[in-house]
């Protein structure tokens, strides 16, 4: 005879709805410590969250088959339980061999949600805009109008990198700022410090797209970054041409804010990362190219 975990269902159930409660906790507080850390690479996160939620099921099924009097009187020897835990068992495992591994993939990117549709996203080198999401598959659009499909098994195990930025809520403008801002805006090198006081007039800049949305909601922002190799011999000309391709975007108003630049690495040569922040994707597809074109020019016709 089968023997519930609890007395009656109503004590069965109040401590079901602690433990629910409490995983359900437990999980927004793994969630949110490892996704602020930066030493957790977005594969580690993934698996962690994914198990953890698998854990939640597995636990909640558990206390509602053993813990419940009204199962165990409907099911008194425990055979369809035991039926059932098997039939979970051999699904959990059957479906992680790797026959469904897209299909559990695929689940793991809608409840992590690394990207969403229209987000700008770097997936094994490939660039663009995504443009579908499902159970099995996912589709980017690249910069040359390609769509490429690949398999969520084979994103799920693949560098992730997202340009998108969700910015939420608009508060203020030191939130906006801060949700905005990279690591080495706040320590500007001094040879882009030197040209046109860069620190003062991207803030500038960004106080004028902040003034600029009377709604509740920010749209997304598209953080696009790239690299780029000067050499030394003619780079301080080379930066001051750069300056003025930047100043010349912003007066068009090509993207929404002025595009910035910050020396990343030297060694052969010096490597600098240049940032595209737009309100609009399109404009990525449309005028990055024609950016780091622009670049490329000035690096050959000054070089020595």
């Amino acid at each position: 005879m089968k023997t519930a975990l609890f007395s009656s269902d109503l004590e069965a159930l109040i401590y079901l709805l602690i433990i629910g409660i409490g995983f359900y906790l437990l999980n927004k507080v793994i969630s949110a410590t490892i996704g602020k850390s930066k030493k957790v690479s977005l594969k580690q996160k993934i698996i962690v969250n994914f198990a953890l939620k698998i854990v939640t099921v597995l636990v909640i099924v558990f206390f509602i088959i053993e813990g419940f009097p009204l199962v165990s009187s409907i099911d008194p020897t425990g055979t369809y339980t035991a039926v059932l835990t098997g039939a979970i068992s051999t699904a959990i495992a059957f479906a992680s061999s790797g026959i469904f591994a897209n299909f559990i993939s695929g689940i793991v990117i809608m409840l992590i949600r690394p990207f969403e549709v229209d987000d700008l996203v770097k997936i094994e080198g490939d660039k663009g805009i995504v443009r579908e999401i499902n159970l099995t598959k996912m589709k980017i659009e690249t910069f040359d109008n390609i769509i490429i499909e690949k398999s969520n098994g084979q994103v799920i195990s693949s560098k992730i990198v997202n340009y998108t930025i969700k910015l939420g809520k608009k508060k203020s403008f030191k939130d906006f700022k801060s949700k905005i801002l990279a690591p080495q805006d706040t320590g500007f090198k001094g040879i882009y410090e030197d040209i046109l006081n860069s620190k003062r007039e991207f803030e500038s800049t960004l106080k004028k797209a902040y003034d600029s949305f009377s709604t509740k909601f920010y749209p997304k922002l598209y953080n696009y970054t790239f690299r780029m190799a000067f050499p030394y011999n003619g780079y301080r000309v080379m930066m001051n041409k750069v300056a003025e391709l930047c100043n010349y975007y912003n007066e068009k108003n090509i993207f929404r804010i002025k595009p910035q630049f910050d020396v990343v690495d030297l060694n052969i040569s010096i490597i600098v990362k240049f940032r595209l922040l737009t309100f609009d994707a399109q404009k990525i597809f449309d005028f990055q190219p024609k950016f780091a074109e622009d670049v490329y020019k000035i690096i050959y016709k000054y070089k020595i």
